[in-house]
């Protein structure tokens, strides 16, 4: 009993923090599918729960990683109750005939559990941010090596990992990997998690978390680490980045990163210098609640997803296991999320921010958004829903 009145008054204060912090925000709620809509979940049969982020592989091959952080995360699911994740690739985005395959992760270690969030790819190395928890002594980067058979079949093969420390634990989301020694990586919540788990957090902890939230308290960064392998990194905040929520995490491969912070609805850039450091360049207002960050290199912009509202959170909440289980090709529910470009102006020398996706219904929790290299399709990743999502180009 005592635990189902904790549940349900973390659940209240959640919701009356999000209430607080939508009024007076006045974004308006309106369909822009001008260039892309007909949103469907992608065909397939495999359990793709939660596939929060993705990354294209060649023009050909998506490959992402799904886990079902809302039950970890909002649920307050134990985590020996929550499945574990697992890794995908969507090939045929070329022909357009999408074909989804499990990724066996081979050598990955016995006993250790996977639970997936941000990932990034450099050369042939896929480096996945994984909530281990009390399995894994924390949080961890583990990497893994891309391997194509004969036939083109791909699987992972488990190399090495890094440990981060118990600031982390539970709260590591996104990341860059800039070389071999050094890689960013973002804490979307202030407050760590117990080692056993979100569900053995004390009430005054989540309290305190919501709280930072409801009152747009910053002490969320992107912090800049130097790669341990097998062992514990080493990291320190990158000055400039502290926010309400900081969530995703993108680099165009030259010398800009750019961050979101979903709560404070802010955009920031960060110039890499000559000497290695970062240096805050520019503060966007967004008009999403920004969680995750691509590049696409083919147009040379970054693309932003995330959702519109908080408190479409409440649709969600009663029914996510309806929603996971919806045996359609639409969301069940009202969760309002969009896709935004941001592109460097070449007249005022900044980057600046435009609408290229919203929808009602399109994804439970719309996390990130990716355009294939003939920007036929527009992939959505979810932070809940049941799987990813493909939008087609409109005429």
């Amino acid at each position: 009993m005592i635990k189902q009145i904790t549940i349900a008054f973390s659940v209240l204060i959640i919701l009356i923090a999000y209430k607080l912090y939508d009024l007076g925000l006045g974004y308006k709620k309106e369909e822009f599918t001008k260039y892309y809509g007909n949103c469907e979940y992608i065909k397939t049969d495999l359990n793709l729960i939660g596939s929060e982020d993705a990354v294209f592989y060649d023009e050909d091959t998506l490959i992402g990683c799904h886990s079902n952080l809302f039950k970890i995360y909002f649920a307050a699911v134990p985590l020996e109750q929550v499945e574990k994740g697992g890794c995908y690739s969507v090939t045929g985005i070329v022909s357009g005939n999408l074909k989804v395959e499990r990724l066996e992760l081979n050598s990955y270690p016995s006993g250790l559990d996977f639970f997936p969030h941000g990932q990034y790819i450099r050369d042939n190395n896929f480096y996945v941010s994984n909530h281990a928890y009390n399995k894994g002594k924390g949080e961890r980067i583990e990497v893994f090596k891309i391997q194509k058979s004969n036939d083109g079949k791909l699987s992972l093969k488990y190399d090495h990992y890094t440990q981060l420390g118990s600031r982390f634990t539970g709260v590591a989301n996104d990341l860059v990997v800039l070389n071999d020694n050094r890689f960013l990586v973002t804490d979307w919540v202030p407050v760590a998690f117990p080692l056993e788990g979100p569900t053995h957090a004390s009430l005054k902890n989540k309290i305190i978390q919501n709280m930072y939230q409801m009152l747009k308290i910053k002490g969320s960064n992107l912090w800049d680490c130097q790669f341990k392998v097998n062992d514990l990194s080493t990291c320190q905040i990158v000055q400039g980045s502290e926010g309400v929520m900081v969530n995703g995490v993108a680099f165009d491969q030259k010398d800009t990163i750019l961050i979101s912070d979903t709560f404070g609805r802010e955009l920031r850039s960060f110039k890499l210098q000559q000497d290695g450091s970062l240096q805050l360049s520019q503060i966007l207002k967004t008009r999403l609640a920004a969680d995750n960050i691509n590049f696409d290199q083919v147009r040379n912009q970054f693309l932003v997803g995330g959702t519109l509202s908080f408190l479409d959170l409440k649709n969600l909440l009663p029914a996510y296991e309806q929603v996971q289980k919806n045996p359609g090709s639409q969301s069940l529910i009202t969760y309002w999320g969009g896709v935004d470009a941001v592109r460097f102006d070449a007249k005022t020398n900044e980057l600046s921010v435009s609408e290229l996706f919203t929808a009602e219904k399109a994804s439970a929790v719309l996390a990130g958004g990716l355009i294939s290299a003939s920007g036929e399709t527009l992939f959505l990743t979810t932070f809940s829903d049941k799987s990813i999502s493909v939008c087609k180009k409109q005429s």
